[in-house]
């Protein structure tokens, strides 16, 4: 079966894509956890006497630096467009394309979909009624397929 996919310069495009967006798109969560880390204190974890509860740190609030610069429907279209290009990465040509690298990508794709349902299967029985966007599992699924194939490629 031969599949028509992009050429080998579409992986920069790709990866550039990719970052550039999802650096966009996760830059509030990422100042979320470095204000929380840096806001906290181990007194925080420790069960207080209400009169020695002087040190505890005040509630955090979550920051929204690029959501109300851009807003939210913009940052949505920056997950789509970082998802977007890690399509275009995985579906770029390697630089020697042959029968053995299409066999590797089938069977990393396959490997990926076996173990990203086995996954899902283990989240859905310990955790049934669990609400997560759909780029999370979407972001999941390329990761590991792209983990997959290049650890085949390495090794075989």
């Amino acid at each position: 079966m031969n599949i028509q996919i992009l050429p080998n310069w579409c992986k920069k495009i790709g990866i550039l894509i990719f970052i550039t967006f999802a650096i966009l798109a996760g830059s509030d969560g990422f100042i979320d956890g470095y204000n929380e880390g840096k806001n906290s204190s181990p007194l925080d974890q420790i069960e207080l006497a209400p009169d020695e509860r002087k040190y505890t740190s005040q509630p955090h609030e979550t920051s929204e630096v690029f959501s109300d610069y851009f807003g939210n429907e913009l940052m949505h279209v920056f997950n789509i467009l970082s998802i977007i290009g890690l399509i275009i990465y995985m579906i770029s040509k390697e630089q020697i394309e042959d029968d053995y690298i299409n066999k590797l990508r089938a069977d990393s794709f396959q490997l990926s979909i076996l173990i990203f349902l086995l996954v899902s299967l283990g989240i859905y029985a310990f955790q049934g009624n669990l609400n997560m966007p759909l780029d999370y599992f979407l972001f999941l699924y390329m990761m590991l397929f792209l983990i997959i194939f290049s650890i085949k490629k390495r090794v075989y």
